[in-house]
């Protein structure tokens, strides 16, 4: 049985979420330094008449590695759309550029906002350069689920903080999904809280996730994606914060790191942006049955939800995590609040300067 699960989690880990929070890089697991290529090849120009749209992404579309799980679908969707919908036949071109081939994932965010590509994939950690407030959406003890950050994106304050990103040429057209829930895993079994004193935990994102483990009583070690197992194996950290859909199998948790704390630590957004003046400079015609370029493009991506896939698939991995004899602490909502508290408090200081009322959306809809 046991053989049986472990290629099971092979194939999981081909076609499963390694997108990863608050210093994300494309294609590897979260934390991995952005690598940019050799060389970078031009984009032609369009054909006359043709509207083009140079989509990049940092990773490559399959196998379905991050961004591949999130944009993959969206492009898969467009490119049909493109042969079958008359407002876009011969109209319309899309080219595409994985794998980094035009920029890293962190570079593409700028050059999107200065018109050199037309569509990529964002999140809240890529916006921070804009605006110091996108922080708390991956903040960890603040956002206590995906359905809590969509609610929290429909307030006035973060509907204002798009349109702002929008005017500085980012224009979000979705947030598709996330690319996992955080969690603690650790090599011994930790039932509370208290548990966590003195184990070194190796983290992925910056100063707020530091913080927060501190004030959880561990100590918290950054160290690159490729040094993990490495150091489970050699007793240099006892445990890590990753995802279940992704990084637990990546890591190979289930050897070296096999207990799980079911408290979420943080979400991982992820969304769909275009180039803001291109974008509105599409044909648009708002009639029924007769959509414009602008429309007909719309649609792609405000007819596919990735995140219902996504929910299914963390229950899975959970079951699959289990079912290796893997162990989950039994939740208790007490230990998970306390838990959202130390962190919260631990990184007062990094949010002292942003406007209130961001972090009162954040309350006001949870």
């Amino acid at each position: 049985m046991r053989k049986v699960v472990l290629i099971l989690m092979s194939l999981l880990l081909l076609t499963g979420v390694a997108f990863t929070a608050c210093a994300k890089p494309a294609a590897p697991p979260e934390g991995a330094p952005p690598t940019a290529p050799a060389e970078k090849p031009a984009a032609p120009p369009p054909k006359e008449g043709v509207i083009q749209c140079i989509c990049t992404s940092g990773g490559a579309f399959y196998p379905e590695f991050a961004e591949g799980f999130f944009i993959t679908p969206y492009i898969e969707y467009l490119m049909g759309h493109i042969e079958l919908c008359p407002a876009l036949k011969g109209k319309f071109e899309l080219k595409l550029y994985p794998a980094a081939q035009l920029y890293n994932q962190n570079d593409a965010q700028t050059a999107l906002a200065a018109g050199s590509i037309q569509l990529t994939y964002g999140g809240p950690h890529f916006y921070e350069q804009w605006n110091p407030a996108w922080k708390l959406l991956e903040a960890p003890g603040l956002i206590y689920s995906w359905e809590h950050f969509l609610r929290v994106m429909e307030t006035e304050p973060y509907k204002e903080l798009q349109k702002d990103l929008a005017g500085k040429g980012i224009t979000i057209l979705n947030w598709a999904g996330q690319a996992g829930n955080v969690y603690i895993f650790t090599t011994k079994r930790c039932e509370k809280i208290s548990d966590l004193k003195g184990l070194k935990i190796r983290y992925f994102g910056g100063e707020g996730q530091a913080k927060a483990i501190n004030a959880l009583g561990a100590q918290g070690i950054f160290l690159p994606y490729t040094e993990v197992v490495t150091a489970l194996q050699t007793h240099q950290i006892d445990g890590v914060i990753t995802d279940v859909t992704g990084g637990a199998f990546f890591y190979e948790l289930y050897r070296y790191c096999p207990n799980m704390m079911p408290y979420v630590l943080c979400v991982q957004p992820v969304c769909n942006a275009v180039n803001t003046k291109w974008y509105e400079s599409l044909p648009s015609n708002k009639e029924p049955f007769n959509p414009g370029i602008r429309e007909s493009f719309d649609r792609v991506f405000q007819g596919i939800r990735t995140d219902y896939y996504y929910n299914g698939l963390e229950d899975w991995a959970m079951g699959a995590w289990q079912g290796m004899g893997c162990y989950v602490a039994k939740y208790d909502a007490a230990e998970d609040q306390k838990l959202k508290d130390l962190m919260l408090k631990a990184q007062e200081s990094m949010f002292a300067g942003l406007d209130p009322k961001y972090m009162k959306a954040i309350e006001s809809v949870r």
